[in-house]
Parts: C-alpha cells; structure tokens; sequence
C-alpha cells in the first residue's frame, strides 16, 4: 500500500517552532509577532534566516515516528508530500535536504519526498503517485485529495478545528484506522 503523509504539523509540530522563532526574531528586531506573518516582506526575511533552523530542529508529534516505522516495516510505500516551498523562499534542494536530513535524524525511511504541493496540486500528486491514503492535517487538502478518489485521513492533535468525528487525534488511531481499511 502506498501512504502519503504531510509532514508539518502531522509528523511533527511545526508551528510550535515557527511561533519560538517568530518570537525570538520579533524580540530581535523590534517588531510585534503579529506584523512579522502579516507583512509578505518580513516573512521572507523571518524565513530567510530561520528555515534551516525550523526544519533541522523541529520536534516530532507524540507516537508519529514509531507508526511511521511499523507502517513502513509492514511493507507499505511512504511519501512525504508536504507544501514546504510553496510558502518559503528557500530553494527546493535545500528545503529536499533540510526534510531528508531530519528524517534521518529521526530513522524515518521514504519511497520519495515531494514539495510544493497543496490543494489542488497536492490531490494531483497523490493520483500520479498512485496514493492509497493520505495523512493531513488541512481540511482543504482533504477535500480536494478525496475529490480524486485517495482515502484521506484528517489529523489534528492541536484542536485547530471545530469537533468533527473525521478527524483522528493520535497516531496509533490513525495506525489502527489504515490497518482496519487496508
């Protein structure tokens, strides 16, 4: 079976980091946290300096890299597709080596990583690949990936989203959920 996983904030806490850094560079610079992610330019310039930062030192969810383990020693196909580099000026290479690397860090193994893909794009990437199911953490994405006929698997331990019995809070949920729809 071929399972594509999203990578921040469904893998590990992403935007736990990014609000530390924004901090820290907000604290730096003079700047209120808000005006950082609300001014493209600043962004960048926050992205710019922290990206290698974020993505080396990013902390994996509760139980994610144990599933992920038994899922790929169970004979199943895994490919991180993620939107780093839809929102970051860091060049996809990096971005590609950055991913790799902390994947390595942690003994996660993949059948392929892909980046910039989000909506539309990332549904598209699933159908090419042939995708059984996707893990995200963004409704949107799940609309737009079922709409091309993949099994998409909502997860969200952060309580983002109104209450919705489609969404799994865990990763042994959602290890026990592709076992039982395999």
């Amino acid at each position: 079976m071929r399972i594509g996983i999203d990578l921040d904030d469904t893998i590990c806490n992403t935007t736990k980091i990014v609000q530390d850094r924004v901090k820290k560079y907000a604290d730096e610079e003079g700047l209120n946290d808000l005006d950082i992610m609300n001014d493209e330019v600043l962004k960048q310039n926050f992205f710019n300096i922290y990206i290698d930062d974020i993505y080396s030192n990013v902390e994996p969810k509760n139980e994610a890299l144990k599933v992920l383990r038994r899922l790929k020693n169970r004979g199943n196909e895994i490919y991180i597709i993620t939107a780093r580099c839809k929102r970051t000026t860091a060049p996809i290479e990096t971005v590609i080596s950055l991913t790799s690397d902390w994947l390595k860090k942690y003994e996660i193994e993949v059948d392929g990583i892909i980046t910039s893909a989000y909506g539309d794009s990332k549904a598209d990437v699933c159908k090419r690949y042939k995708i059984d199911f996707m893990i995200d953490d963004d409704p949107y994405n799940l609309k737009r990936i079922s709409a091309v006929g993949t099994k998409c698997i909502l997860y969200d331990d952060m309580d983002r989203f109104e209450a919705n019995k489609n969404i799994l809070t865990n990763w042994k949920d959602v290890e026990n959920y592709i076992e039982r729809n395999r």
